[in-house]
């Protein structure tokens, strides 16, 4: 969600910020391309470029077998339990196995944030404050990240916590791609052996999380906008 966010939203200000210039047409093809390319085909793609062609990031997994037959794991979350531990190594194979699958599943969706964050861009550049911060003398960069950016954010983040669904859908099948041993790959495999009693567990639990992140983001609409109250 944080890759997602942050080069969405990014990408998407950086084109309304050069609307009708030729960075803002390339960003927009990007990403309508990178949103129409499968999830597990993009995954494939950067195993073959960054694992077999460029082997600087392992292929699959979620840490050297070498440092796992010596880890023991307390939350399971293995970042988490290798900071408590101090087990320094285990942390450096723990985020180098994070970052393709992490990658694979926010870039897929970072192209919807893109259009989304340019079309308001685009509108709220024309409004009122914003001409009246150009007539203070406010550089442009400054009225487009930081006044325009965050009056952007109710829609972003409404789309965020309708998007998180898909996300758990999409790790599904970035998990089976990169052989991670997470819920998706269990998910897969629980309902390749009918295991139906499994399934709707791990669905249940799905759900919650979308219901919670729906929660969070519905607090976090008074932050970022004081005008609303609850």
């Amino acid at each position: 969600i944080i890759f997602m966010a942050i080069v969405g939203i990014l990408s998407g200000a950086f084109a309304a910020k050069h609307r009708k210039k030729p960075l803002d047409y390339i960003i927009r093809l990007l990403s309508i391309a990178v949103y129409s390319i499968p999830i597990f085909f993009m995954g494939l793609v950067f195993q073959i470029l960054f694992s077999v062609r460029l082997p600087i990031l392992p292929l699959s997994g979620r840490m050297d077998t070498n440092i796992l037959s010596s880890f023991t794991p307390i939350t399971h979350f293995y970042i988490l339990d290798s900071i408590i531990t101090g087990n320094w190594p285990a942390l450096g194979s723990a985020i180098s196995h994070l970052i393709m699958p992490s990658i694979t599943l926010g870039l897929a969706l970072a192209g919807v944030y893109t259009r989304l964050t340019r079309v308001n861009m685009i509108e709220m550049l024309q409004s009122d404050f914003i001409t009246a911060g150009r007539a203070r003398g406010l550089t442009e960069n400054r009225l487009v990240y930081k006044h325009a950016l965050r009056n952007t954010f109710i829609p972003i983040m409404t789309m965020i916590g309708l998007e998180f669904a898909i996300l758990m859908a999409g790790a599904v099948l970035t998990e089976t791609t990169f052989s991670w041993p997470g819920m998706g790959r269990y998910l897969v495999e629980r309902i390749q052996l009918r295991d139906y009693t499994a399934v709707q567990a791990t669905i249940g639990v799905f759900a919650m999380f979308v219901g919670v992140i729906t929660l969070l983001i519905d607090l976090l609409y008074a932050f970022v906008d004081p005008r609303i109250r609850y």
